[in-house]
């Protein structure tokens, strides 16, 4: 079963497919609290859900998206089962993970946008080395950056594991405490491709 935290019909609102429309899932539960969470209600459980009859919901409402994220959605064992449904229906997947659980069961067809957690989140070492080998050119390694501390830290993390020949490389400033355009500057100041990226849904006001 799922423990399924919301089910809505919005737009993706941050990474590389920011502002496509799509299901997103929220699955409960988290093994993280990192001390800028903003899905701090992630424990909350709406309703227990079948994977089957979940994937069947999502193609009912006649998108060919979905974001499956949380909390962190692989805590969930038939997290797997449900992506495995959802490519049976030709439903594309994105999962957002936050870096400590292992990638190795999720299925290939998965779009993976992977945190690594910076030290102002607390939890600065919960990456698992060991997912650099699921991790494709199709996916994205995410930077949430709330200081210049977490900018350089994460730059050394870049270079120390050879991310930008890896995949693509994403920087998010955290709402409220970074402004974007310090964190641009500091991007373009390395002179490499980091992305930058905004949390749409929150500049937009939509889930």
């Amino acid at each position: 079963m799922i423990p399924l935290n919301e089910f809505v019909e919005t737009v993706i609102g941050e990474g590389p497919h920011s502002g496509i429309p799509c299901v997103l899932i929220r699955i409960a539960g988290c093994n993280l609290a990192c001390d800028w969470c903003d899905t701090s209600d992630n424990k909350f459980i709406k309703e227990r859900v079948p994977p089957a009859m979940l994937a069947d919901r999502v193609a009912d409402t006649g998108r060919d998206m979905v974001l499956i994220t949380g909390g962190e959605p692989l805590l969930c064992a038939a997290t797997i089962e449900l992506m495995k449904e959802l490519i049976e229906r030709e439903i594309k997947i994105l999962l957002e993970s936050n870096g400590s659980i292992p990638l190795d069961r999720v299925p290939k067809e998965v779009v993976k946008s992977v945190d690594v957690k910076t030290p102002s989140s607390g939890h600065a070492g919960s990456f698992l080395q060991s997912n650099l080998d699921f991790i494709t050119r199709e996916d994205s390694v995410k930077f949430v950056i709330a200081n210049r501390q977490d900018f350089d830290w994460s730059v050394g993390q870049i270079e120390k594991h050879n991310l930008l020949n890896r995949t693509t490389v994403i920087f998010s400033p955290v709402w409220d405490r970074l402004e974007s355009k310090a964190l641009a500057e500091w991007i373009l100041e390395t002179g490499s491709p980091i992305r930058l990226s905004m949390q749409l849904h929150k500049i937009i006001g939509i889930k």
